[in-house]
């Protein structure tokens, strides 16, 4: 299945062309949020991470379909 992820600040990932806020990623059916993830490389803490899937808040447990969209939140501390 493909997925769709929104990485936004600090999760932003370097590449030859800069830096990538939206990527693709394939997985096998059944895969969770946490399986994405670790596909991607990153460590999520969830009480410093917003994780949005569809328009809706959840958790790294949660099972990906095809086509979902993704956001990745990190907390920004600034003042």
């Amino acid at each position: 299945m493909k997925i769709i992820v929104h990485l936004h600040t600090t999760l932003q990932q370097a590449t030859p062309q800069g830096l990538a806020r939206r990527v693709q990623v394939e997985l096998p059916d059944g895969a969770t949020l946490g399986d994405l993830c670790a596909q991607l490389g990153i460590v999520i803490d969830e009480d410093n991470t917003l994780l949005v899937i569809d328009h809706c808040h959840v958790g790294l447990e949660h099972a990906l379909r095809d086509g979902c969209e993704v956001h990745l939140i990190p907390a920004i501390a600034g003042g």
